[in-house]
């Protein structure tokens, strides 16, 4: 079904066959592809000067060429406690595990290399990005009994994992972020911790939500159970500002997702639980030609 979506990232050229050498690699250096002429700078190889052209010219020129490269996708999970709730349906975390499994099957077919990271799990060890189905089937699989073995979930340091996923990758990457974000905003309300990537890569946000944060429905006094050796928390529902202050809090998060990613060229989807997978598509599908998607329902 990933094979549905149109092109993850924005610089792909229209190729009927896609090869890593159809992708343009966001630095210079040796190729094929042409990209500028310029003076030559003292300290460069001599082999590098276009004689031809210096000899019409009062000084030597270079060309310059656009190194062929495989884009690289990075679908980074979110595995706070936050993302273990669910009213309808499912856990947020279950629909943040089927998005991944949809943009990795997209990115295979448009021939980026996926690498999948879950920040929250530490005993997970690190993979190199990958183009083999199996592999990323196996570990994709293998987040799915992480998560449904996990007893006490990790908070996450994302400033510590931010800085580690970009002084590891080569700009002009993919990176997805799957999450409700709420641990991050509640550290940083305006989630600008991801400017630096943001700077080198392109970014797209899922914001993955239940329903019952958008607008908590009046059950009553009802407990919320909470994963040991937290406390279960109980709440009056009845009460109209309790209400309203969980609505507008959950209004401020998504619009600092849906602001930041605007502001830095990104993407940002809201995710449902209950959505379907067709949906999801559909979705997905929408943001990446027109850059919106539908609204909430």
């Amino acid at each position: 079904m990933g094979a549905q979506l149109p092109d993850l990232t924005t610089e792909n050229p229209p190729v009927s066959v896609r090869l890593p050498g159809d992708q343009r690699a966001a630095r210079l250096g040796q190729g094929m592809d042409f990209e500028l002429l310029r003076a030559y700078q003292p300290g460069e190889p001599a082999s590098l000067i276009d004689w031809r052209i210096s000899a019409r010219t009062t000084e030597p020129m270079v060309r310059i060429f656009r190194e062929p490269a495989q884009r690289q996708c990075h679908i980074v999970l979110d595995t706070s406690e936050s993302m273990f709730f669910g009213t309808r349906y499912q856990l947020k975390i279950t629909q943040a595990l089927i998005l991944a499994h949809l943009l990795t099957a997209a990115a295979l077919h448009q021939n980026l290399a996926v690498c999948l990271h879950a920040p929250g799990l530490p005993a997970r060890s690190m993979r190199p990005p990958s183009t083999s189905r199996a592999s990323l089937l196996n570990q994709l699989h293998e987040l799915g009994d992480w998560v449904d073995r996990l007893s006490a979930p990790q908070a996450i340091d994302w400033v510590g994992f931010r800085q580690r996923l970009g002084g590891g990758l080569p700009a002009g990457q993919l990176v997805v972020v799957l999450g409700d974000f709420q641990a991050d905003f509640a550290a940083d309300p305006h989630l600008l911790g991801w400017l630096p990537l943001a700077e080198r890569h392109q970014l797209w946000f899922f914001a993955v939500f239940d329903p019952a944060e958008a607008q908590l429905p009046d059950l009553g006094a009802v407990t919320f159970a909470a994963t040991p050796p937290a406390r279960p928390v109980r709440l009056d529902t009845h009460q109209p500002a309790l209400r309203a202050e969980l609505a507008a809090r959950f209004a401020l998060r998504l619009a600092a997702v849906r602001d930041l990613a605007l502001a830095m060229g990104g993407r940002s989807t809201v995710v449902s639980t209950p959505t379907p997978v067709p949906e999801l598509l559909t979705q997905c599908a929408t943001q990446l030609l027109y850059g919106s998607t539908a609204p909430l329902s």
